[in-house]
């Protein structure tokens, strides 16, 4: 995430907006991008995905400081589509799906 340019976008006066997407686990991606690449898609190393998901993780916090609205969705259940988990409007929770643990 390039906090910079969202800095730059809101002195500049715009507003901010951060869809954030991601996955419970990095070895779910690690997962989905063998079945890709098996398919023909691109192929990605294997080994950046777990430090790339690191990153993506620590970048979370970052984004809410600088964006006026963050969205945070949960990709996790493949095949199902993105699910919104958190909101963040300046900064400030204002929304949070709350996950009930089964059985």
């Amino acid at each position: 995430m390039d906090t910079e340019l969202l800095g730059s976008a809101r002195q500049a006066g715009y507003s901010t907006k951060v869809l954030f997407i991601s996955t419970e686990d990095a070895n779910l991606n690690v997962g989905r991008i063998l079945v890709r690449m098996s398919r023909g898609g691109q192929a990605v190393p294997l080994s950046t995905i777990p430090e790339s998901y690191q990153e993506a993780m620590k970048s979370l916090p970052e984004a809410r400081r600088h964006a006026d609205d963050l969205l945070v969705y949960d990709n996790t259940p493949n095949g199902k589509g993105h699910r919104l988990v958190a909101r963040f409007i300046a900064g400030e929770l204002v929304k949070q799906l709350i996950v009930l643990p089964s059985g």
